[in-house]
């Protein structure tokens, strides 16, 4: 969606191209040699080129296997915007390759995108049926020209490859005479042919596409609605992409209405630091999901972003709910109203679900019912506020949450039981000072969610997946107005990442040793990762010209990547928009 012009606030939104850019990208010079950091390059990472402006990230690249392929094109060389600028999107219909007609060992979105000129970062999606399969956030380009990839694995999906889709997708992009930018974009499908080296992975059964629909500050639920489902379910997922817009971009900057009235002049936005996505199901508490601090490459001061973005830019990964618990009532028949609410929104919110189905290969129908629901309707919440001597205020915000669902399913194997639970901790310590235009943040949100499913011998399958956001943001501005201000932050932020299950056989089951427990989704295989950016940015604009414009950074990816057992270690760093290290280590292969 558009978002609104840039205005000062000490959120630091993220700003117009056209003024970032424009001006200032005649102070992004190469380093000197005497100046610059090493500059080193693996040769295991070709297509990285030291010395370039294009964007680039250090997590790993998702892996191909060797077995034959088709490809499919979506979009070829396809512009954001007509001739006259009006935004567009492409479409059409996916067939199933002939020449690959599955089973998929993985299918694979490749999706390049080249643009130049002046222009805000803007949101993509792709659409596959009724079903969001992508979404993410773009680069802001410069005159000279941008160009960047990214590829995601679409497996969990493949349910929906099998017959003809209608697909839609593209760049919602907007053109001025100052706003240039068109973002030109080449989107691929390719599917790898299961072998017996590289088999297919359990997938869902059936993939149900919920729709989208955006919150408010005033309005902070949604409702999506379900109907048709397969009566023989036997575990569900609820799939959420989420984006917050306007003053939610970076909510966790947010300081409590009463710390923004104290500084009217500085305009900044309230509602306080945390949001969560709290999912209902009929009307019952099925799950919440906190929310990884994405900055856009436009945020809080554009040259921090230059070439290296926040972490999970381009690709926002969506949040995943364990809602097995509630079976019984989704294969009851009729429809069924999915609410997706964001605490504490204080602007607009994009949001799209989808539903992950695994069912059951030898019944029609499936029974059961929710036994245990401990979820509160709020997380518990403390605040704290203190004044310092030359006016600066602290205000501390911590946030809880410790809950569990329960229910059982019959199937044609017997009953199996479903626990999920979840704990929370949530604090974010801002620092307001300098009349609010100022603001020194510390947040740390962590948490563990855990489902365990038991079948009717004993056997337990256990899925456990940790995450910790920590993120610490130092940044003042002095404004003017659009053509006088002075932009400075350092931002530290990491996405860790650990996901595991196992299963403990009951000693009479070999019908579990067959595989009969519970499917484990795509992705939630044993994996961790630590993925950190630091960076440091500056840009003063004086009367229309940019006076200063500058930022270093760097980037170091350590985990897992798709591979089992392979352990991947990548960092790069760039100052003043190029690049100038890049060194990969991949090990255990």
């Amino acid at each position: 969606m558009r978002r609104s012009r840039f205005t000062f606030r000490p959120a630091f939104r993220s700003m117009t191209a056209a003024v970032v850019l424009t001006l200032g990208i005649g102070l992004l010079a190469a380093p000197a040699a005497s100046a610059a950091a090493p500059v080193m390059k693996s040769a295991m990472k070709p297509g990285i080129e030291v010395n370039s402006q294009n964007p680039v990230t250090a997590e790993p690249p998702v892996t191909r296997p060797r077995t034959h392929s088709c490809t499919r094109t979506l979009a070829d060389a396809f512009p954001s915007n007509t001739a006259t600028g009006t935004p567009q999107n492409f479409s059409g219909t996916l067939t199933p390759p002939a020449d690959c007609p599955g089973p998929w060992s993985k299918v694979v979105l490749d999706w390049t995108t080249s643009v130049q000129g002046n222009q805000y970062d803007r949101s993509g999606s792709l659409d596959i049926g009724s079903t969001m399969v992508y979404f993410g956030t773009t680069y802001e380009p410069d005159p000279a020209g941008k160009t960047y990839h990214f590829a995601k694995d679409l497996t969990e999906y493949s349910s929906l490859f099998r017959s003809p889709q209608a697909f839609e997708g593209g760049i919602g992009n907007y053109t001025s005479s100052v706003d240039t930018g068109v973002y030109v974009q080449t989107v691929t499908l390719t599917y790898y042919q299961a072998d017996r080296a590289n088999p297919a992975p359990a997938v869902p059964d059936t993939v149900v596409g919920l729709g989208s629909q955006d919150a408010t500050g005033t309005q902070q639920t949604v409702h999506l609605t379900a109907s048709g489902l397969p009566r023989n379910i036997t575990h569900a997922y609820l799939e959420v992409y989420i984006k917050g817009n306007g003053c939610d971009e970076q909510w966790f900057t947010d300081v409590p209405n009463d710390v923004s009235a104290k500084f009217p002049a500085a305009g900044m936005c309230g509602n306080g630091p945390y949001r969560e996505v709290d999912a209902a199901i009929d009307g019952r508490p099925a799950g919440v999901t906190q929310y990884f601090p994405y900055i856009y490459t436009g945020g809080i001061v554009p040259t921090l972003w230059r070439p290296i973005p926040a972490v999970g830019t381009f690709d926002m990964t969506p949040e995943l709910l364990d809602v097995t618990p509630f079976v019984g009532d989704l294969v009851s028949g009729g429809s069924h109203d999915f609410a997706l609410t964001v605490a504490n929104a204080g602007d607009v919110w994009n949001l799209s679900a989808n539903l992950l189905l695994y069912t059951d290969h030898g019944a029609a129908t499936t029974t059961g019912a929710l036994t245990e629901d401990t979820i509160a309707p709020t997380a518990t919440m403390s605040q704290q506020e203190s004044t310092s001597s030359d006016g600066s205020v602290t205000a501390t915000v911590g946030a809880r949450r410790d809950w569990a669902t329960s229910g059982y399913v019959i199937t044609s194997t017997g009953r199996e039981t479903t626990t999920v639970s979840q704990q929370v901790s949530f604090s974010n310590a801002d620092v307001v000072s300098q009349g609010g235009f100022a603001q020194d943040v510390t947040e740390r949100d962590q948490g563990e969610n855990v489902s365990v499913t038991t079948d009717s011998r004993g056997s337990r399958q256990v899925s456990t997946h940790q995450w910790s956001y920590p993120i610490t943001v130092d940044a003042g501005y002095q404004a003017t107005d659009n053509n006088n201000f002075d932009l400075a932050a350092t931002v530290d932020m990491t996405r860790q990442l650990k996901d595991s299950d196992s299963t403990r056989w009951a000693p009479d089951d070999p019908a579990a040793r067959l595989g009969r427990l519970a499917p484990v989704p795509v992705g939630l295989a044993a994996s961790q990762s630590t993925d950190r950016v630091h960076s440091t940015g500056a840009l003063q604009v004086v009367n229309g010209a940019a006076t200063v414009a500058n930022g270093q950074a760097w980037q170091r990816y350590t985990g897992t990547d798709d591979i089992p057992g392979q352990w991947y270690t990548h960092y790069l760093a760039a100052k003043n928009g190029y690049l100038t290290a890049d060194v990969l280590r991949v090990s255990g292969r």
